[in-house]
């Protein structure tokens, strides 16, 4: 939602294009860990979800996080909205927080994740929690105008320019200065209870159920914070907000801004005048005939003449306008569509140009060695399938033989602690997608099973059907494939297909380093787009490599491997059905191994879950170093990652 605001003296001005909102509650702490349960927490950022969502923001809300899902949710908040100037961010904490202190006697607050242990483990303590000097120095990363993070937990104070409060007045041109605001529920030493008066009292003002503190229709940080620090201590005694602005005198001048929804301005005044809500596009690429994309859905070829879009009651919508040749390189655009614009774009697309590929000699697979348990029925039957099949969902797959192979890394090459022992492995035949599972069938399986749709994000980083699906969880992956009749292939599966034949290698085509022609990783291309978003030391894309793509390359644009297998390396990284245990190999079973879910003791106790899920296979996202064939790495299941995909596998037998 857009944000106009008016001064005192009447005149108006654009202050916001965007507004976004990462809403975090920490309340299922473990006890074992030393600290108590805040089921008040998870009711308290749901409710004020609901309410940002009211007010225009894009809220995205995570619930019971961990150190790394805390860091990669607050990544992506700052570097995808907040790398433009006129967005508005806002960060909203309710959990436990804990103060210490340092060696100078000054304060030193913290927040507690889901896997934070007690502090009196000071090193562990350290690891595994946020330490609140972060928020001061990403902040300064944000290219967004305002920023206002707020706390909901017990928190120090000394990170705030607390001594020059401002005092709260009229709207004025100044709010259009960049700023970083605080605003915290209590004092260092002061617990916050798990029923919050500062969320009410913040709803309260924000929704208009109680007076504004300057009657003008508008709610600035630096009136909340003071209302809060006037008003919780009368509901709540000894909790004491606190709010103010960091040290930097160019991040500190302006004001975060609310336009409350009785006073909202963004409408068309009442004249009488009819609006038009059409804008026009007219889009032309050299040479032509190439397909023309919006938000994923094919609308027509080149030259797109005169083609109307209804940008909706706010005279405005952001769209990605993507074009698609065979032989030339796909182009995508963000654009903002007016009601009543005519919006050209004329593009020359790029041919590609690649050396051609000299074909290297498949390296047979080591035979099996003789295996009792393995009947001669069950060779037979592998030597008798079909090389390929098709599955429900339109997928070619390809068969991959039974047999035994070299699985992980060991000394000497490519590796870290997760991969090793080399370990020999026997994987009974199996059936993969020769391609990743695109846009365009999972679109269709949402379709089919009214399963939650795709975010609208990912059109920006796979623009067309043609491309991986990504955005999509763990448990999405998992109800995709049983939906097309098939499964996750497990952690062994992966990695014999992605093999495609060849003995302890470092890549699906050999031991070759990357060169832009085999896989799609982090390049040249994306280099570029990094550095205008994040600081220098942040920017691991090879620079001096162009693989022809920023983001997701469309299925099948980068050779095969022996089994004639597309994208093992690179594009996405795709999801496995095991558990990840950095141990397992140690341990890992001969016959199709399965990291289980469940961790057992010595006794075979059921005593924890594991909620960790395997990922293979890089990505767009990777730097070379990480694009390689056997590295595993961890994520949650219930994130949406925007370089995470999947591919599916069918057993032989049943």
């Amino acid at each position: 939602m857009s944000v106009t605001v008016q001064t005192e003296n009447g005149e108006k001005f654009g202050l916001y294009k965007d507004s976004y909102a990462l809403i975090i509650g920490n309340g299922a702490y473990p006890v074992k860990n030393g600290w108590n349960p805040l089921p008040g927490a998870i009711e308290d950022v749901r409710e004020v979800t609901e309410v940002l969502e009211n007010h225009g923001f894009n809220v995205t809300l995570k619930i019971d996080v961990t150190k790394s899902e805390f860091n990669q949710a607050f990544s992506e908040f700052i570097y995808e909205s907040g790398k433009d100037p006129d967005n508005r961010l806002l960060f909203y904490y309710a959990g436990h927080g804990f103060t210490t202190k340092a060696a100078t006697g000054e304060d030193l607050g913290y927040l507690v994740m889901l896997d934070t242990p007690s502090p009196t483990n000071a090193a562990a303590f350290d690891l595994y929690s946020v330490d609140m000097v972060k928020f001061v120095s990403d902040s300064k990363k944000i290219h967004a105008k305002h920023v206002l993070f707020m706390f909901d937990s017990c928190f120090s104070g000394t990170v705030l320019n607390l001594r020059n409060r401002v005092t709260p007045s009229h709207i004025t041109d100044r709010i259009k200065n960049p700023v970083r605001q605080f605003i915290t529920a209590g004092r260092a030493d002061e617990p916050v209870p798990d029923r919050s008066e500062f969320k009410k009292a913040f709803l309260n003002l924000l929704e208009g159920r109680v007076e504004e503190p300057t009657p003008d229709g508008y709610l600035t940080g630096v009136e909340l914070g003071d209302y809060l620090y006037r008003t919780v201590p009368k509901f709540s005694r000894g909790q004491h907000p606190q709010h103010g602005k960091i040290h930097d005198q160019q991040l500190n001048t302006g004001d975060f801004v609310f336009v409350l929804l009785q006073n909202d301005q963004n409408g068309s005044e009442d004249t009488g005048i009819e609006l038009n809500t059409i804008a026009t596009l007219n889009i032309n690429s050299t040479p032509e005939g190439a397909k023309v994309y919006i938000d994923s859905n094919l609308i027509g070829t080149t030259p797109l003449r005169s083609y109307q879009f209804d940008t909706g009651i706010r005279l405005e919508k952001q769209v990605n306008v993507g074009l698609e040749l065979s032989g030339y390189k796909s182009r995508v655009k963000r654009i903002t569509l007016k009601g009543g614009q005519k919006i050209p774009w004329d593009v020359h697309l790029e041919k590609i140009e690649r050396e051609p590929i000299q074909p290297k000699p498949s390296v047979p697979e080591t035979p099996p060695e003789k295996d009792p348990s393995i009947s001669e029925e069950k060779l037979l039957i592998s030597r008798n399938t079909p090389q390929t099949i098709v599955g429900k969902d339109g997928a070619e797959m390809v068969l991959i033989p039974a047999g035994d192979f070299q699985m992980g890394s060991g000394a000497g090459r490519l590796y870290n602690g997760a991969t090793i022992p080399v370990h020999t492995v026997y994987v009974d035949a199996f059936y993969i997608d020769k391609y990743e599972v695109t846009v365009g069938q999972y679109n269709e399986f949402v379709s089919a099973t009214e399963h939650r749709p795709l975010p609208d994000w990912v059109s920006k980083y796979s623009p067309t059907d043609r491309h991986p699906v990504v955005g999509v969880t763990w448990d999405d992956a998992i109800a995709y494939a049983k939906w097309a009749g098939k499964r996750l292939p497990t952690e062994a599966e992966w990695e014999k297909a992605a093999r495609g034949g060849l003995i302890g290698t470092d890549h699906p085509w050999g031991n070759a380093p990357l060169d832009g022609t085999q896989c799609n990783f982090a390049d040249k291309s994306l280099w570029k787009i990094w550095n205008e978003e994040r600081n220098d030391e942040d920017n691991d894309a090879d620079k001096s490599i162009n693989d022809g793509y920023a983001y997701t390359a469309p299925i099948g644009s980068y050779p095969p491997n022996g089994y004639g297998l597309y994208d093992m390396a690179g594009n996405v990284a795709e999801w496995c059905f095991d558990a990840y245990d950095e141990n397992f190999y140690a341990n890992s079973p001969r016959r199709n191994p399965v990291a289980d879910i469940l961790i057992r003791d010595g006794e075979n106790n059921i005593v924890a879950i594991n909620k960790l899920r395997v990922v293979r296979g890089g990505s767009w996202h990777h730097s070379p170093g990480a694009v390689w064939i056997a590295c595993r790495t961890p994520n949650s299941p219930t994130l949406r990652h925007r370089n995470g995909g999947f591919r599916c596998v069918k057993s032989v037998t049943p």
